[in-house]
């Protein structure tokens, strides 16, 4: 049992829940659904994360495959859901199908294809590179809720380098659950600086 990753764990798996329901909600339809999946895959894979923490060996199949899934049907639907922000367009009903189809055929391929599988590592790095260059459209627009995106992907890309640094003050791990909380809570700034009637994909 490590309980400090348990504690890091769970605040992540809070966090996700908690920005989808405070700032999230006001999105149209489709475009909360997909940011949706994107923190709540998250936030299942680490809620399973406090199990696998706590000792209980029989759920680490099950954490692997949220990982994966996360990696893939969350990558994809967070690089539309920018798409949708930044540009602020409402993600149509065949727009979310093509990218929950294209998100779970990755998964599958991941969970299935050992060859493919060597690139899981790559693919949310790809994702967020690709949110990057979306949230810079708003940055020459200057628009204020392209800062929240950037400052959430530069954040990330802390988490994922410097957490696996073993010169913390606290373990790798609850670094990267902590600064993954907090690039969340950036997502979720970014579409609170809207307006309601102005919001991408507002309603």
């Amino acid at each position: 049992m490590n309980l400090s990753n348990m504690v890091s764990d769970a605040v992540l798996a809070f966090t996700g829940i908690w920005v989808f329901w405070r700032y999230f909600m006001a999105l149209s339809w489709y475009n909360r659904v997909l940011w949706g999946l994107f923190l709540i895959t998250i936030s299942m894979t680490a809620l399973i994360g406090v199990l696998v923490f706590a000792g209980i060996q029989g759920v680490v199949p099950l954490h692997r495959s949220l990982e994966t899934l996360a990696a893939s049907l969350g990558v994809v639907c967070v690089i539309v859901g920018v798409w949708g922000l930044i540009l602020k367009q409402k993600i149509t009903r065949s727009g979310f199908v093509i990218t929950v189809t294209l998100g779970m055929v990755l998964f599958l391929l991941l969970l299935l294809s050992p060859t493919i599988r060597a690139f899981e590592p790559v693919i949310p790095s790809m994702g967020m590179v690709i949110v990057l260059l979306i949230a810079f459209l708003g940055v020459v627009r200057r628009d204020p809720r392209a800062t929240w995106v950037v400052l959430a992907v530069m954040i990330l890309a802390l988490a994922t380098r410097v957490g696996q640094s073993k010169n913390l003050p606290i373990h790798p791990i609850d670094f990267y659950h902590y600064t993954l909380s907090l690039s969340l809570l950036c997502f979720g700034k970014s579409v609170q600086k809207t307006d309601a009637g102005n919001q991408s994909g507002g309603k």
